[in-house]
């Protein structure tokens, strides 16, 4: 079974197509020329005595020779055959064979063989109108072969071009057709094929990220303009009017929060910050964060834990602000949603060259159908929850953002009514590459 690839495919067809009409064509010149010299050697092949009277001879031949010369008729006779040129006056020069044998009767008989240079001129020239006479269909037949073989080859190019002129914004759900072969035309539609189907999601995301950040601003817009609108109508003393301020602070401080943490993720992923990658112990910061997760939960009654797992102190390579952020935003979550008198748990341990840091809770829990979501911009389980309790639906994403800075990742495992943990992995040697973070974040 030959390879797949178009260029040893295309290598085989016309190496093929060539030895076709190459084999065709020196078949008939070599039978024309094998024949020609055939005939050319039966003319001058005789038999003759040392006078030069033919004994056996070509049909049609009479007569006597001329005498051959003495000294090859000497060196015949002693060497039993001699090859020579022999050329006369006025003549063209022969090339010529000359074997000794005794007859029956005691003769010394000569035979005789030769051929005249101008031989080989006559069957160049033959040879020359041959190829006069076939090169151009030989060149024409190459030409066909070539035409049909691109047309093979360049149909597949032409139906992805096809296919690539009817997709578009609106339509960026198609794909390419894939030939059965797997060879290069495959892999490049399957490669376009990818490439529109991360574009694909980044309009989708774009698209929802728009209608989501829309309509989390517009909520806040609205509340402010009806209580600005009824403090102007209806507020007369300046009571009324702190309390409407104080409301529209509120307001105004969700929109901040709410642009802010936007920004947040936009300078991420667009990468306008270096990550302020040093050497840090893991370790005492998270004896830092139980410190403050315990002024946190204090309002609750929520006591937390900090197991660690590990016999040494865990030093990696990353950012530590960058770090904190996201540990944080974790356990205040965990705080959030962990009812009064509940549990939560930090621990650290290690896997291979990874830092695990575990943050587990005995909260709400989240249902299964919500976790593949979790992650996403603005993404809510309860909408009016959220609201009330100040969030913007932006954390979480910037816990995995800031985790695939570092080149590390995040896993959620949750059960209703019982609680949820969240798996932060981080490389100990930190990020392959020094990726980008916002500068204020």
């Amino acid at each position: 079974m030959f390879p797949a690839s178009i260029r040893v495919k295309l290598t085989l067809w016309y190496a093929l197509a060539l030895l076709g009409v190459l084999g065709i064509s020196s078949g008939i010149w070599y039978v024309h020329l094998s024949h020609s010299l055939v005939r050319q050697i039966d003319r001058h092949l005789w038999l003759v005595d040392g006078g030069g009277t033919v004994i056996c001879g070509p049909k049609g031949l009479k007569g006597n020779l001329a005498p051959l010369p003495g000294w090859m008729l000497e060196a015949a006779s002693l060497e039993g055959a001699v090859v020579a040129t022999v050329s006369e006056k006025n003549q063209i020069a022969v090339r010529q064979l000359v074997f000794a044998m005794d007859a029956a009767d005691g003769r010394r008989l000569f035979l005789q063989a030769w051929v005249g240079l101008g031989v080989v001129e006559r069957t160049l020239q033959e040879m020359r109108t041959l190829l006069l006479i076939f090169s151009a269909p030989a060149l024409f037949a190459i030409c066909l072969c070539g035409w049909f073989l691109a047309g093979r080859v360049l149909g597949p190019v032409e139906n992805i071009t096809q296919a690539m002129r009817k997709i578009s914004a609106e339509n960026l759900n198609q794909r390419l057709p894939i030939g059965k072969a797997r060879d290069e035309i495959s892999r490049l539609a399957e490669t376009f094929n990818s490439m529109l189907s991360r574009l694909e999601e980044s309009f989708r995301k774009v698209n929802q990220f728009s209608g989501d950040a829309s309509h989390e601003l517009r909520t806040p817009l609205t509340i402010l303009k009806g209580e600005t609108e009824v403090a102007l109508r209806w507020a007369k003393h300046p009571d009324e009017f702190r309390n409407m301020l104080e409301s529209s602070m509120e307001e105004i401080d969700r929109m901040s929060r709410i642009i802010e943490d936007l920004l947040t993720l936009a300078k991420s992923e667009a990468g306008e910050k270096s990550l302020e990658i040093r050497e840090l112990s893991l370790s005492d910061l998270l004896q830092v964060l139980y410190m403050q997760a315990k002024t946190l939960g204090e309002p609750k009654g929520i006591r937390p834990e900090l197991k660690l797992d590990v016999t040494r102190e865990i030093r990696i390579q990353g950012d530590e602000l960058r770090l904190r952020q996201l540990f944080l935003n974790l356990i205040a979550n965990a705080v959030k949603y962990t009812p009064e008198g509940g549990q939560l748990e930090i621990s650290l341990a290690t896997l291979e060259d990874e830092a695990v840091v575990t943050v587990s809770d005995t909260g709400i829990g989240i249902p299964e159908e919500h976790l593949p979501h979790i992650f996403d911009r603005f993404y809510r389980i309860d909408k009016a929850r959220n609201r009330e309790d100040g969030g913007t639906g932006l954390g979480l994403a910037i816990v995995q953002s800031l985790a695939q800075a570092h080149d590390g990742r995040v896993n959620v495992t949750s059960t209703p009514g019982e609680g949820s943990t969240f798996t932060v992995y981080l490389p100990i040697q930190g990020p392959a590459l020094r990726r980008k973070v916002p500068e204020s974040i």
